[in-house]
């Protein structure tokens, strides 16, 4: 990977801001997703055969969890379209009890890339937008003007619903969908040939949708990488709209998506 190091990091002052929400048993998770769980497997102080030097002791834990739960982004065999996958495989024939043979988790590569964030909410002058809220091609348009993006470059993009994170009924919205880009603005992304797009909400897209997948549109058909659940809020109060962006998908064989601590240096 050949970066542009002038581009990334010349003209930076050193803020560091982490995007990610905190894992915990009490955040929300999208319905469709297995759920997340953390129960200590040993405990301090639990017996051994051996004493050990100086009266120390260890724990640890034992998780359990999808790869689409909090901060995360997904791999691109996490969609299909009719039964195929990015490059035209079929879908079944790259699935094992094991999970997927190819596309997966651990072929997304480290994303440290020259990055943008396009507050609409911000733009539109609301603290939030709101349920089954699109964002179009031409607002993202809009929102972009004076920026400079190249292609490989990675698009956030704010609708607010960040806020409602520790509500975990309101951020899944019970049903009632959540905001996000819509065809035209996953055409925009498209033209613009970026190498991933994140946004605030679980479903990144949309919801319900009002047209063609926005999953499909990126994963499948571009290999443009999704990212979802993103804390944009300490970002977008900062007044930021360039920066370096870095991000390190943990490379699990065979998963559909990783978890991802993404932070964005201005």
């Amino acid at each position: 990977m050949l970066l542009d190091v002038d581009r990334l990091f010349g003209s930076l002052n050193g803020r560091l801001f982490d995007l990610s929400h905190d894992l915990t048993p009490s955040m929300p998770v999208y319905g469709p997703h297995p759920p997340y769980s953390i129960t200590l497997h040993r405990r301090h102080g639990d017996s051994h055969p051996t004493p050990r030097a100086g009266g120390s002791s260890f724990a640890n834990e034992q998780l359990v969890t999808s790869t689409h739960v909090a901060t995360h982004i997904d791999a691109l065999g996490h969609f299909s379209r009719d039964g195929r996958l990015h490059g035209g495989c079929p879908a079944d024939q790259m699935e094992t009890p094991n999970g997927l043979t190819s596309l997966d988790a651990a072929e997304i590569p480290p994303l440290v890339a020259h990055a943008v964030l396009l507050d609409v909410a911000g733009h539109r002058g609301v603290d939030n937008l709101e349920a089954a809220d699109p964002v179009t091609g031409d607002e993202l348009e809009t929102v972009a003007s004076g920026l400079d993006l190249l292609p490989g470059d990675v698009v956030l993009i704010r609708t607010g619903w960040a806020k409602f994170w520790d509500d975990p009924a309101r951020f899944n919205n019970a049903g009632r969908g959540w905001p996000g880009p819509e065809e035209s603005a996953a055409r925009w992304l498209i033209d613009r040939r970026v190498s991933a797009a994140g946004t605030d909400t679980p479903a990144f897209e949309c919801i319900p949708s009002p047209g063609d997948s926005v999953h499909a549109l990126l994963l499948v058909d571009n290999a443009i990488y999704i990212m979802e659940n993103l804390n944009l809020e300490a970002l977008a109060a900062s007044g930021a709209r360039s920066f370096t962006f870095i991000a390190l998908p943990l490379p699990i064989v065979g998963a559909t998506g990783s978890p991802l601590r993404p932070i964005a240096i201005v």
